[in-house]
């Protein structure tokens, strides 16, 4: 055999083997190398999903005024009731509803004839001068001198009266200021004062009757509306206020979660206050400028990572 063909022959299987081998390699190698890669993939999306996406809201002080919401009637409380003088049928009716009629003006009569007994009508008139509120009967009904045949009123003053339950009595005294809406007035918010207090409790509603004089120069409110009211009770100045859903609740614990300048969730024990609609007094336990959690605080752990988010 020629020797350069020998020698040939040695270096091409070299390079064969060479070659075998730089793929092996690279069939073996490179799956652990991708695996590798996924395995920190992994460690990094766990880390992104053990941070917990809140918002937040910077505590500031705020105004704080309590209110007792209800429904109230207006009515003239200088109305007077008209009675007639005698039982009987009343035979004719000579007034309306809303219209004026002075003092001794005849407002209607009573026949108090029975079978077999003839008597002249009796005459009703008018007890004072003012507008007629009320006539419960119509003409032809049977009348008696305990029951009324209508209401007159000077509408002077109107007053709005309203029942507030029990645990509100120590709330409201003489001098309480109002609100008072109308739907006959969209948009427009009247102004009262509580001027009088009834001296006994409703025993059958546990309810306290209050009066309420209406600032109305203008005259606008009538005698039979219905208002919605609002009395202004209690009123706190610069105080630390907290949305009810951002307390959390351990037995009769309140608690919320602050976030700190790192963006890590802190458990702060608070104690709550005075509470009007959804807003929570806060007493103890925050402080101004602290960023409160406002959303995803139910996921949160003392000392767990945020990402906030608005």
């Amino acid at each position: 055999m020629n020797p350069n063909t020998s020698k040939k022959r040695i270096v091409g299987v070299s390079v064969l083997v060479i070659l075998i081998l730089a793929a092996t390699a690279v069939i073996v190698i490179n799956p652990f190398a991708g695996l590798i890669e996924k395995q920190k993939a992994a460690e990094t999306e766990v880390v992104e999903d053990a941070t917990v996406s809140v918002a937040v809201q910077a505590l500031e002080p705020r105004n704080l005024q309590n209110i007792i919401q209800g429904n109230g009637n207006v009515i003239d409380p200088s109305s007077i009731d008209v009675y007639p003088e005698v039982a009987g049928t009343l035979t004719s009716l000579l007034v309306k509803v809303g219209e004026e009629v002075e003092k001794d003006q005849v407002m209607g009569t009573v026949d108090p004839s029975r079978a077999g007994m003839v008597y002249k009508e009796s005459i009703i008139k008018a007890p004072a001068s003012g507008t007629v509120l009320a006539l419960p009967f119509v003409q032809g009904a049977v009348v008696t001198g305990q029951a009324p045949i209508a209401r007159l009123g000077m509408l002077e003053e109107l007053e709005v009266v309203m029942s507030i339950a029990e645990r509100h009595v120590g709330s409201v005294g003489i001098g309480t200021k109002a609100r008072l809406s109308f739907k006959a007035f969209p948009g427009k918010m009247f102004t009262g004062t509580v001027t009088r207090l009834s001296p006994v409790l409703n025993p059958a509603s546990r309810t306290l009757e209050i009066g309420i004089t209406l600032d109305d120069n203008d005259g606008q409110v009538k005698s039979g509306m219905f208002p919605t009211v609002e009395l202004l009770t209690e009123y706190l100045e610069d105080v630390l206020v907290v949305p009810r859903s951002s307390l959390l609740y351990t037995g009769a614990q309140s608690y919320v979660y602050v976030v700190d300048s790192s963006n890590v969730a802190h458990r702060r024990d608070v104690e709550i206050g005075m509470q009007v609609s959804d807003m929570v007094q806060i007493v103890s336990g925050l402080e101004i400028g602290d960023r409160l959690v406002i959303q995803g605080q139910s996921l949160l752990t003392d000392g767990a990572a945020v990402r906030i988010v608005q």
